[in-house]
């Protein structure tokens, strides 16, 4: 006998069977149960939510010949709920949309349509991911949909209903099936361990469900993989399976970008290569653990929001507290569409390096940058006073005799210096009769103290605003922590790194 995997197992029989879809299965009991049956209907929701389950059940409650009427409870053991159930009733024809996208397959289906049941009281149609049919066989389908023949049922379902014609989706009775809640499919899948006598653990289970994502379907199918290790199935092995980086690793990746190690984080990001995971899957993996921190930060209380183990919650916080909401607001804001460059770049390795020492700068705290130190300014020669108390009032000194080789060193030379940009002509005045020094003119092309200055303010405005106009952060973060404006002559800048 072959192998019958667990989401056909356990695909729900009932109603009441279906999983996570409460207010769908109490409509739809009622709407049988009162005999109000639409013509059409439309399923709509993610994948493995229960839409084409529902339609099998829709079509077996209508013709279950244990009970004289339609009714909520098939039996699932007479002769119809079996031919159902196996796809073998001639009246309950499944179409997958995919395959049949043409206006001749849907009028082939309407001109079926047409004729009584042959061997049931209804004639159900399923159409699978109805939003590939094209236009033109939407457009043929409208007037059949409005008036269909009498004991004859349609049941479109979709994973995309923006893709369905608006006129379709008027004339149906338009069912959305939600994802899956996470509690209930832990509970679910434990329910399903026990029948298999999988020995699996608690935070495995949780695993499993987080990565299903709210898909039953998904969920069933990992646990049938799992149940083919040996017990006992740990997280551990979840995490392998699945490709994921683990929550330790991950844990250790968000440590050393909080204390702005680069060497631990390019370690740790080599030891991940070398293991086999993906760039793609340690960037994700850091993503996840950041958003959950910033719920950490904001409820410390409220781990269930999160995708953080009970066992490392305790660890979480303390490096939620230690990152801040505002630097892991800022390192966030940094990844911002750093998966598709990641996804699109030759060398992923390299460039996810790149973006993890740029994510370093993020981390760290804002430091104000160091004041430009501004020169004292000089007293203007009109003012200068002589040793003798006497000021001299802009009048030229006489010239100085040149001093003897046996003189004392000369003293610092005083130059004026102005805010102007040009520098004014020098004046040489004697300070002393007595002095034997002489004031050393300055040369020629050598900038003042105050001119280097505004030249170095200018060259940070310059800098400041070549980071400003750069739209990727992780860029701006490495060029602002290594980058060094050198030179600008008007229309080139040397950026030295």
């Amino acid at each position: 006998m072959a192998y019958e995997p667990l989401h056909h197992r356990y695909r729900p029989r009932r109603f009441d069977q279906l999983v996570g879809q409460a207010p769908i299965v109490r409509t739809l009991s009622n709407a049988i149960r009162l005999k109000r049956i639409a013509p059409a209907y439309l399923f709509t929701g993610p994948r493995g939510t229960g839409k084409t389950s529902s339609a099998r059940i829709l079509a077996r409650s209508l013709n279950c010949t244990s009970h004289p009427e339609p009714t909520a409870e098939p039996c699932g053991q007479c002769e119809a709920c079996v031919a159902i159930t196996a796809g073998n009733a001639l009246d309950v024809i499944e179409i997958d949309a995919a395959s049949n996208t043409g206006v001749d397959n849907i009028r082939e289906l309407i001109e079926r349509a047409r004729f009584v049941p042959v061997q049931l009281r209804w004639k159900v149609y399923v159409i699978d991911e109805c939003h590939m049919l094209s236009t033109a066989a939407f457009n043929a389908l409208l007037k059949t949909l409005e008036e269909p023949p009498p004991r004859v049922v349609f049941v479109l379902a979709t994973t995309d209903p923006q893709r369905v014609l608006p006129t379709i989706v008027s004339r149906c009775q338009r069912f959305d099936f939600c994802s899956i809640p996470l509690a209930e499919l832990v509970r679910h899948l434990s329910w399903i361990s026990q029948q298999e006598q999988i020995v699996i653990a608690p935070d495995a289970l949780r695993l499993v469900a987080q990565f299903a994502q709210g898909g039953l379907r998904d969920a069933e199918s990992l646990l049938d993989q799992l149940s083919l290790l040996s017990p006992p199935i740990e997280a551990a092995a979840v995490w392998e399976l699945m490709g994921v980086v683990p929550e330790q690793k991950a844990l250790e990746l968000g440590t050393a970008l909080a204390n702005g190690e680069p060497l631990p984080l390019l370690e740790l990001t080599r030891q991940l290569f070398d293991r086999g995971y993906e760039p793609n899957a340690i960037l994700e993996a850091l993503t996840t653990l950041l958003r959950d921190l910033l719920v950490a930060a904001l409820a410390s209380d409220r781990q269930a929001l999160t995708t953080i183990s009970p066992a490392s919650w305790e660890k979480a916080t303390g490096l939620a507290q230690q990152f801040g909401r505002d630097r892991l607001l800022s390192v966030l804001r940094g990844l911002k569409g750093t998966e598709a460059q990641l996804r699109h770049s030759s060398q992923p390795r390299l460039t996810l390096e790149v973006l993890l020492a740029g994510l370093l700068a993020e981390a760290r705290p804002a430091v104000a940058p160091a004041p430009v130190p501004t020169p004292a300014p000089v007293e203007p020669p009109s003012s200068i006073t002589d040793h003798s108390g006497q000021r001299q009032r802009g009048l030229p000194s006489p010239p100085t005799p040149p001093a003897p080789a046996s003189a004392a060193p000369a003293q610092t030379p005083v130059r004026q210096t102005t805010s102007a940009p040009h520098q004014r002509p020098q004046v040489s005045f004697a300070t002393s009769p007595k002095s034997s020094a002489s004031i050393v003119p300055p040369p020629a092309g050598a900038p003042s103290a105050e001119e280097s200055a505004s030249k170095a303010v200018e060259l940070n405005e310059l800098w400041q605003a070549i980071l400003a106009r750069l739209k990727l952060r992780s860029t701006q973060a490495i060029l602002l922590q290594q980058g060094k404006v050198v030179s600008w002559d008007g229309s080139q800048v040397v950026v030295q790194v």
